[in-house]
């Protein structure tokens, strides 16, 4: 007897052991700090392409009303809500919805509603419409039963639901340094299930989703090898104090003072209408 893979499964497992790890070493904490929250929009608001395409993709209309679940310090909150009717923006970090809110006052934005929660434990009656035009998730799905809150999405939704995600891991541009990080010890920059395993989810959901493709460059300036070996080992959860050192002491070979280290990795967005 042939036995079917269950996809949601295999995304359930892996996504847990992320959760398992990054507890462990204090990963998700960080989100938690608005210190931290200004860093990741400093640099995020670097690369403006990305949000131009991705709003560009999404393509809002003066009428919509929008709920962008995991929606960080707004990257695609805030310039949505210059578009469109209203955004119902749900963030479960203290320090994102502090940078959303300044940005949002900053902007002259009074059409954005903020619920500080994980998309999972929002209930129905907290959500100010019941049905949204647009729902987008931008690299915000990590949640273990993903199919129950796909079909949740689909629910709410009058119309088009979005969901970007990662489709390969990262790599470096500086070849030497690529084989160099061979031998140290750390997480995957991009870890859990990739899109792969996102489409084999829908596909047991009767959603048969568009998708687009695209690369992200990464490019990291520090003033200082020193700034740079701590902030690359935070992000790859390098925590042996002996490969921390060989990450320092690399650097601090290659790089005397302005340090620079950029990369890329492969993006998708599944996107679908719920009315087809």
């Amino acid at each position: 007897m042939k036995i079917r893979t269950s996809y949601s499964n295999i995304w359930k497992e892996r996504m847990l052991k992320v959760f398992e790890y990054d507890e462990k070493y204090g990963n998700r904490t960080k989100w938690e700090s608005t210190e931290h929250a200004r860093e990741y929009w400093d640099k995020t608001k670097k690369d403006q392409k990305r949000i131009t395409d991705q709003i560009a993709l999404i393509s809002p209309k003066k009428t919509d009303r929008i709920l962008d679940i995991g929606s960080g310090p707004g990257t695609i909150a805030i310039p949505a809500a210059k578009i469109a009717k209203s955004v119902v923006a749900v963030e479960p970090s203290k320090g994102m919805c502090t940078v959303l809110k300044e940005r949002a006052e900053e902007e002259g934005l009074s059409n954005i509603t903020v619920i500080q929660k994980r998309w999972e434990d929002v209930l129905s009656d907290e959500l100010p419409e019941d049905k949204f035009d647009i729902v987008v998730a931008s690299y915000s799905i990590s949640i273990a039963d993903l199919k129950t809150e796909i079909l949740r999405m689909n629910s709410i939704c009058s119309g088009k639901v979005f969901l970007f995600w990662f489709a390969g891991d990262f790599t470096w541009d500086d070849k030497d340094f690529a084989e160099f990080w061979k031998t140290i010890k750390s997480k995957d920059f991009y870890p859990g299930p990739k899109a792969d395993i996102l489409y084999g989810v829908l596909y047991e959901v009767q959603i048969y989703p568009e998708v687009t493709t695209f690369p992200i460059r990464v490019k990291d300036v520090y003033d200082s090898p020193e700034t740079a070996s701590e902030k690359i080992c935070q992000r790859h959860s390098v925590t042996d104090d002996n490969d921390r050192k060989k990450v320092l002491d690399y650097l601090t070979k290659k790089y005397t003072g302005r340090t620079e280290i950029s990369g890329f990795s492969t993006r998708v967005c599944m996107w679908w209408d719920v009315k087809n």
